[in-house]
């Protein structure tokens, strides 16, 4: 039978059947793969070996990142090949300061060290400031004064003093739900359902805020204040925190907004969008597209996420090791939810790839082949212990992965599954 299932052929993904009739899941049919998660399979484009989500569900649910720093990182540590870049660097800082503060949790050891990589971080900062501000030197006078407001506004939220900033319904929403993306990760079901209450309220918000506005704004923000105070979430940091500030917003009262960098080019790109001189206006939002992000720099991580709660900081640092589907044909092309389409990505490059071709992927992650090979040797590696049969798993998706790989690589990456049929 086995020998059967190695034979290869041509293969067809839009028409390609389903060989696994399995339950939804989230990605329809994908369960299967989802318990395999279980045993640590490498990522199939960075190769490194990937954490189950629901080992993450459970250290939310038992609030493992409000432990002192030392113990967590004795929890993290048979996962520490998991981690890279950023995240990876920041373990490293927290790993040594709980050498020395054993009992203060990753919060705690971050805030410690904070001003340190924000003067850091500040510095970098200022030296494109600087280059932007000669640039808008070549605006026109209309803008010049837009600009130089502008960048006083930004001096004051880099350096904590308050403003005054209007209230915006699509921002509130938008926060709201990146709240909800945060509770979603845990088993509470009555905390699901407060925010899927407050999200639908949240609708009422009328999208422009002015003398005709303001009033039923207000009132819908109060409303979703006594939602929240009556709930199992009313001691949520980041909900409160919303709420209290979009109240302060609507009184037009001075607030200390921190320095964001998507808010800055976002508000400087609206300042110049009707700018006549196109280059001077790509030239621009070029300079200020260098500033740091916390993708690529240490200091702009910690500063970001010092201010969160404890239990976002650690989520943030196991956020892009986990395991998730990836459709090897994205479904914007036509690819479908089933086994012969899923292979495991971590977070941070199934989120990176988004729905590029499956060759231009292999062009931006040129080691793809190998972790591929990798991915598809682990699978083998399970199938001989009994995993497979044990999980009711049929060694189809082996071929079927290899099978998928050849065809959107065009031919280009053959992988070998021949110990597959090894005794």
């Amino acid at each position: 039978m086995l020998q059967n299932i190695l034979s290869e052929g041509s293969l067809d993904l839009k028409c390609m059947p389903c060989y696994y009739p399995i339950g939804f899941t989230g990605i329809q049919n994908s369960s299967k793969l989802r318990m395999l998660f279980a045993y640590k399979l490498p990522c199939i484009y960075s190769g490194i070996p990937m954490i189950d989500p629901k080992i993450l569900t459970r250290w939310m649910k038992n609030k493992i990142f409000s432990r002192p720093a030392s113990q967590v990182l004795e929890i993290l540590e048979p996962h520490k090949d998991s981690f890279t870049g950023i995240e990876a660097k920041v373990l490293d800082i927290i790993r040594d300061r709980a050498a020395i503060h054993t009992d203060k949790n990753i919060k705690e050891i971050l805030t410690e060290v904070e001003p340190v990589f924000k003067r850091r971080l500040r510095k970098k900062q200022s030296a494109i400031f600087r280059e932007l501000v000669e640039s808008a030197q070549n605006l026109p006078d209309k803008y010049k004064y837009r600009f130089k407001m502008f960048m006083e506004e930004t001096d004051k939220k880099l350096n904590d003093k308050p403003i005054q900033v209007p209230f915006s319904s699509y921002e509130f929403k938008y926060k709201l739900a990146k709240i909800k993306e945060d509770i979603q990760n845990g088993q509470d079901v009555k905390s699901k359902k407060v925010m899927n209450k407050l999200l639908k309220e949240s609708k009422r918000l009328s999208n422009t805020t002015n003398s005709r506005t303001i009033e039923n704004q207000k009132k819908v923000i109060d409303f979703l204040d006594l939602i929240l105070k009556k709930s199992v979430l009313k001691n949520n940091v980041q909900l409160r925190e919303l709420i209290d500030i979009s109240k302060s917003r609507l009184a037009q009262d001075k607030i200390v907004i921190p320095f964001n960098r998507k808010s800055f080019i976002y508000d400087l790109a609206r300042l110049i969008e009707d700018l006549p001189n196109q280059n001077l206006q790509e030239e621009l939002l070029t300079i200020a597209q260098k500033l740091p992000t916390s993708q690529d720099s240490t200091s702009a991580y910690i500063v970001k996420v010092t201010a969160e709660p404890v239990d976002k900081i650690g989520y943030r640092l196991i956020w892009p090791s986990l395991a998730s589907i990836e459709h090897l044909l994205p479904r914007s092309e036509g690819g479908l939810d089933i086994m012969a389409n899923f292979a495991g990505a971590t977070t941070r490059e199934n989120s990176a790839r988004k729905s590029i071709p499956f060759v231009q992927q292999i062009k931006r992650r040129p080691l793809t082949p190998i972790y591929c090979q990798k991915y598809v040797d682990k699978l083998i590696e399970l199938y001989h212990q009994g995993v497979f049969a044990r999980l009711n798993v049929s060694p189809k998706y082996i071929v079927d992965f290899k099978n998928t790989i050849y065809v959107l690589s065009k031919k280009r990456i053959n992988l070998d599954i021949s110990k597959l049929n090894a005794a």
